[in-house]
This record gives C-alpha cells, sequence and structure tokens, in this order.
C-alpha cells in the first residue's frame, strides 16, 4: 500500500525492490499493479481517472510502467539473484525478505553475500541522494542485512527513541534524520502481547514455552540471537527457587557476599555488577545492576547494593578510571560502611578470549535463579537475556553480562583477586 501511495502522489515516482524469491516479489508487483486497476484507487488519486482500468504503458509483473510517466520504468522487481545493472529508481529502493525463512538463518555466508551485493551493487541503484532505503522483514540472524545495516547505521549516527507519543518503546530515530528502526515484539517488557487482537497474551506465552529460544527471538521479538555457541544458554546452567537451608530452615548461604563491577565504556553499554552469596563451592547469583547508563548515575545504586547485601570484596575493572575505587569508598564510608575490600583489576587479555578461558569454571560454579524469580525487565531479567544469548561462534552486539560474569569467575572464584600477603619464614631454619 505504500509503493501504491508513492505512484498515487507522483505518477512519475519508481521504486526498485528485491526480496529472496521470484515469486515472492513479482506476489508484491502484482498486489501493487491490483491496488492502482482499482477503481477506488483513482476516487483518491484522480490523474489516474483517464486511463480507466488500464494505468500501465507496460504491464511486465518485473518491469511495469504507468501510462504517463516520465521514467524509463516505474517498478522494477528482481531477486537477490537477479541482474539489477542499468537499473535505477528516484524514489525507493526496497529489500523485502532477503532471508529464506530458517533454513538459512544460521547460514553465514548467504548472509555475508547478501550484505555485499548490498555494499557494492545495490546501493548504487539510486538516481540522486535523496532517494530512500527501506529493509523489511524477519531478523533471522545477527548477521543478516537488516542488523548489519542497522550496526552500520549506530556507528556513525546517534540514536534516541522516537519523540511521538506511544512510539518511544519500538521506534528509534537518528537525532539528525537520516534513519528510523521499528520493531515490534510478540511480547514486550512486560511480558504482555503487543497485539491482543493478533495473538493473545496467554497465546503468546504458550508459544514461547514451545517453541525453541533462536527461532521465538528471531520470528516473534525480532530480537535475533545466534542459532549455534549458546554454551550459557538457560538449559545449560543451574537454577535456584531459593537459597539452601539447613534442617530448621536456616539460610546456609554466607552472610556476606561477592561483587565485581565492570564499568560501561561506550554509550549503549550496560554498566554491569552481578552480586553472588556462597555455599560450599557453589556462588548463588542474588542480585544485580544491570542499566545503561552514566556511572556517574549509579555511584549511589551502587554503594546501596554494597551495604544491602554485605559485600565484603568487590572487584572493579577499572582500564579508563582511576577515580572510580576512591569515590565508592569515600561514599561508603560516608555511610559508615568499611568492610568491603575493593579491588581493582587492570585488563591486557582480549575479552573474547577472557570469556572463553572462564566459561568451564561459570558454568560449573554459579548458580542462577529460576525464570519464575524474575521479570524479564528487570535488571536481573536484563542480565540474564544478554548472558544466556552470548555466542562463542557469532559476533556479538553486546557482551556486557558475560564479560562480568568472566571477572567474577577469574577474579572471586579462581581467588585471583587476592592482594599478596607476606607470609613470615623461620631464618634459623634456612640457616639466615
Amino acid at each position: 500500500m505504500f509503493s501504491a501511495w508513492i505512484f498515487g502522489i507522483d505518477i512519475n515516482n519508481s521504486i526498485l525492490r528485491w526480496s529472496y524469491s521470484q515469486e515472492l516479489v513479482l506476489g508484491f508487483s502484482r498486489t501493487i499493479q491490483g491496488f492502482i486497476k482499482n477503481p477506488r484507487y483513482s476516487e483518491v488519486f484522480s490523474q489516474y481517472k483517464i486511463y480507466g482500468d488500464k494505468p500501465f504503458e507496460k504491464e511486465k509483473e518485473s518491469d511495469w510502467i504507468l501510462k504517463g510517466s516520465s521514467t524509463q520504468k516505474s517498478h522494477i522487481a528482481r531477486t537477490r539473484e537477479g541482474s539489477s545493472t542499468g537499473e535505477r529508481a528516484n524514489k525507493a529502493l526496497i529489500f523485502d525478505d532477503m532471508t529464506k525463512g530458517a533454513e538459512e538463518a544460521t547460514n553465514s555466508q548467504i548472509h555475508q553475500d547478501i550484505y555485499t551485493k548490498w555494499n557494492t551493487e545495490w546501493y548504487n541503484r539510486r538516481t540522486d541522494p535523496s532517494v530512500t532505503y527501506i529493509f523489511v522483514g524477519t531478523m533471522w540472524s545477527p548477521e543478516d542485512i537488516l542488523n548489519r545495516t542497522m550496526t552500520d547505521i549506530e556507528a556513525t549516527h546517534k540514536m534516541r527513541p522516537s519523540k511521538i507519543k506511544g512510539f518511544e518503546k519500538y521506534v528509534m530515530e537518528a537525532t539528525d534524520g537520516y534513519a528510523v528502526f521499528i520493531k515490534v515484539p510478540l511480547l514486550d517488557e512486560k511480558d504482555e502481547s503487543t497485539c491482543p487482537c493478533v495473538m493473545t497474551t496467554e497465546e503468546a506465552r504458550r508459544m514461547r514455552d514451545v517453541s525453541d529460544p533462536f527461532s521465538f527471538s528471531c520470528v516473534y521479538q525480532q530480537d535475533p540471537i545466534a542459532p549455534t555457541g549458546l554454551e550459557f544458554a538457560d538449559e545449560n546452567l543451574e537454577h535456584y527457587e531459593e537459597l539452601p537451608k539447613d534442617e530448621n530452615g536456616e539460610d546456609m548461604c554466607t552472610p556476606y557476599a561477592f561483587a565485581v563491577l565492570d564499568p560501561a565504556r561506550r554509550g549503549k553499554d550496560n554498566v554491569a555488577m552481578p552480586i553472588f552469596r556462597a555455599y560450599g563451592e557453589k556462588y548463588y547469583f542474588i542480585d544485580c545492576i544491570f542499566k545503561q547508563k552514566a556511572m556517574t548515575e549509579l555511584y549511589d545504586d551502587i554503594v546501596d547494593k554494597i551495604i544491602q547485601h554485605k559485600v565484603i570484596k568487590f572487584v572493579i575493572e577499572n582500564n579508563i578510571d582511576t577515580s572510580l575505587k576512591v569515590v565508592i569508598d569515600g561514599k561508603l564510608h560516608e555511610k559508615g560502611y568499611y568492610a568491603c575490600e575493593i579491588i581493582e583489576k587492570y585488563n591486557t587479555m582480549k575479552k573474547e578470549d577472557r570469556i572463553k578461558d572462564t566459561r568451564g569454571i561459570v558454568i560449573k560454579s554459579v548458580v542462577f535463579k529460576d525464570k519464575k524469580m524474575y521479570k524479564p525487565n528487570s535488571d536481573y531479567g536484563r542480565f540474564m537475556k544478554n548472558f544466556t544469548t552470548y555466542s562463542f561462534d557469532y559476533p556479538n552486539k553486546f557482551d556486557d553480562a558475560p564479560d562480568s560474569m568472566s571477572m567474577f569467575g577469574r577474579e572471586i572464584i579462581l581467588n585471583r583477586a587476592r592482594p599478596s600477603v607476606p607470609k613470615p619464614i623461620n631464618r634459623a631454619l634456612l640457616g639466615i
């Protein structure tokens, strides 16, 4: 309908459209032709009344021309493998369902081939810089053309939630007007259906429960995760519904806690601060801070969590801000809390290598809350989504949760954060 509207606004407009299959892209073309032929169309766009039910000079589905148009072709339909050499459009280039469903979702080479064609061939099929690019489809993979182009735009343009009331949840727009991203999930952050007239909340939740996480995230949530390499997937983790208790119902975990802090380095990063209590050789992940905020906005939250859970050892990854330890220490002392040992760590190892090196100890030693115990939109819920969807096979857009969990495994579980302590020796035994 959008394409038909474009031709109603100006008969000289032209569109070039791609899709993965000929049947699909020609079907789009026929649908647009049907709108334009409909008598109701000319009631809205009166200039078409003179053509009656024959508004086309050339009506071939792959390349049709409107009568009276000054363009060589009004609508051009091509498959992603088809040739578009020499073709041009002056209004819109539309990429509609470029991935052939789940069967191609895990094929990295297909995604790369499509992205390469976009950069080397399709991008230049416009007549001038005013032409609009439109990408539509299911987000099947972090590597597909939808995600790759979004990442490219985010790298060069500042994005913000839409200023239009009611759209801010699912619409991001560039501050300079360059681009708009629209992603509407089936289940919102409150776990409610966004469109109950199509699928009720109960149906949507049931669909989630019976679907594999990969398919549900792609098809229904528009939030693709990697299909393989998910070693931290929820089913691979140990869970608890309540902390261990003895026969008298007394809590058996340590009365104190341990925590680490991975500060945000870029605007889209999350400040990650997981907090743990221990029992035996297990560490129970009890709480966290996981927010996309500047560190300066979270000082008080961090201090409050330390005091609330009686954190006695707190490891900070501190490659950027040497004042962080001093600030937190000072704020803790202002509130009368002196029991927390703060240790700064400076990392030189690549993040991916750190996560790989500690994945075994994390899976073996950390116990996570059962899904029923937290809401998806809580800090804990967002942390777990970030953690469980991390892939060792695919590039990851965000890795704040697994990186902070890796730091906990390395510096607390393996006890590497413990500062060196001098030990006394008997000089006489050594003959000195």
